[in-house]
């Protein structure tokens, strides 16, 4: 006779979440200016499921099992569907959705919040929105239709208040434990396009407690719990730990000085110039009170992780000795077909990337798709940015005189003081990466570092070098100024 288990114990933790970077979670819905539009509660604000939450964190906590594969210590706590004429299992954990925190630590909660939230929903009626193309296996834009695409973000700053709840005994304090440890992890992230340097979270507050209802000053204190997010509870206890557990991962710092002027364009231009650096608003709490700030200027780590992947695909051929003049036709037709595997390694690859031709080919090769291990958060530069105008003409490529009518301009940016440093925070996935692909991404960073890898725009006008120092884990491992 089977035995029904007993939960004799309640875990509880209300935890804050700020948005290091900006972070897009779809609605999986459109407007008429935007391609995606991000979720949003009933008031207007931006909001994370706890489906989502549930979702990342049970697919980062099952694959830091060693064997990727022995993952029923996850399904009962999570709970699983089993195949017909078996039982399932219901989950043990109950996540709540993760609402925006608007002034003195309280959410937009209910239909009629206790507090006056108008002054509020003007900064989420229009959302800053990201430009994408979509990109061939080849690594170029795709030409056909609905190439180009475009989606919402919600403002890096944002602080997002949720609940978590654990019903079990006290032999599942081991993996609650855990499971709050993985939020704290470098490598969390959450939502869409988190190689795209969206969706780093960092846990601001965590207050939790464990309550063994067989104790009756538990039990009672249990009972009297509020469920309201807009609550404060007494009984739960300030959580100050951080990360536990296993690297798993590389960390690289790059500290750039720029050579002169850069620029990461935004694709249009304003009052003054038809080209502008590409600028966001971010939010700050002041007093305790949401609001916005001017626009900041944005990296997007996008523009960075493309540099970085041609470049690495670069370094990986050399290693390997592949150059282009030996080079046969069937060998050219083979590289086709298997991709540069420090590129499908490290940045990821879509289902069938190499179904190139007749699967009867000698060289067909069909790879797996997968999601990049390089992660490259989007950045805005705390220095003391400056702009500087340029003004230009378009040169008849006939004659090599001036085209009339096309004279253009172009605003780009610069540091006033030399000594400052732009800091670019890279994490790779370290999960069984080769020798050579590792070697060949560093020597991409280095080159970044010895100003021969342009970062941004207008780089074929000398914009966008950058020399400085390169770490790992740390470790200076290259400098510019002592090499």
């Amino acid at each position: 006779m089977e035995t029904k288990k007993v939960y004799t114990h309640r875990y509880l933790a209300r935890v804050v979440l700020e948005a290091e970077t900006p972070l897009f979670i779809g609605s999986g819905e459109t407007s008429l200016t935007t391609d995606a539009i991000v979720q949003k509660d009933i008031h207007g604000f931006p909001m994370i499921p706890g489906t989502s939450l549930t979702g990342v964190l049970r697919h980062a906590l099952e694959d830091n099992e060693s064997n990727g594969s022995d993952n029923t210590k996850w399904n009962s706590f999570f709970g699983y569907q089993a195949p017909r004429g078996k039982k399932g299992l219901g989950s043990q954990i109950k996540i709540s959705s993760a609402y925006l925190i608007l002034e003195n630590g309280k959410v937009a909660e209910g239909l009629s919040p206790d507090f006056d939230i108008e002054n509020y929903i003007k900064f989420f009626q229009n959302l800053p929105v990201r430009q994408h193309v979509k990109i061939t296996d080849k690594g170029v834009a795709n030409t056909e239709k609905k190439g180009l695409f475009d989606n919402e973000v919600v403002y890096r700053g944002g602080k997002f208040l949720f609940e978590i709840e654990l019903k079990g005994t006290e032999e599942d304090k081991h993996l609650w434990d855990e499971f709050i440890n993985e939020l704290k992890s470098p490598l969390f992230r959450i939502g869409q396009g988190t190689r795209n340097g969206y969706g780093h979270m960092e846990v601001s507050d965590l207050k939790s407690k464990v309550f063994d209802i067989r104790e009756q000053a538990d039990f009672e204190a249990y009972l009297n719990h509020n469920p309201s997010l807009n609550v404060i509870n007494n009984v739960l206890e300030d959580e100050k730990n951080s990360y536990k557990g296993e690297r798993k991962y590389i960390e690289y710092k790059l500290e750039l000085k720029p050579e002169s002027f850069f620029i990461f364009s935004a694709g249009y231009g304003d009052e003054e110039v038809d080209n502008i650096p590409v600028t966001e608003e971010i939010i700050e709490y002041e007093n305790n009170k949401l609001k916005l700030t001017e626009q900041k200027g944005l990296i997007p780590g996008s523009s960075i992780k493309g540099a970085l992947r041609h470049r690495t695909a670069f370094h990986y051929n050399k290693l390997l000795g592949k150059y282009a003049d030996n080079i046969t036709d069937n060998k050219y037709l083979e590289l086709l077909k298997t991709n540069n595997d420090a590129v499908y390694e490290l940045f990821g690859a879509e289902v069938s990337v190499a179904n190139i031709g007749d699967e009867e080919d000698e060289y067909y090769k069909e790879l797996s798709g997968h999601r990049g291990k390089v992660i490259i958060n989007d950045i805005f530069p705390e220095n003391d940015k400056h702009d500087k105008i340029f003004n230009h003409v378009a040169i008849d490529r006939f004659t090599g005189g001036a085209r009339d009518g096309a004279l253009f301009s172009e605003k780009v940016s610069y540091f006033e003081d030399t000594d400052q440093t732009l800091e670019i925070d890279i994490v790779v996935e370290n999960t069984n990466l080769s020798k050579n692909v590792i070697e060949a991404f560093e020597s991409a960073l280095t080159d970044v570092c010895k100003g021969l890898l342009p970062l941004g725009g207008m780089t074929t006008k000398g914009h966008g070098i950058f020399t400085g120092k390169l770490l790992k884990n740390e470790q200076e491992i290259y400098n510019y100024e002592t090499a």
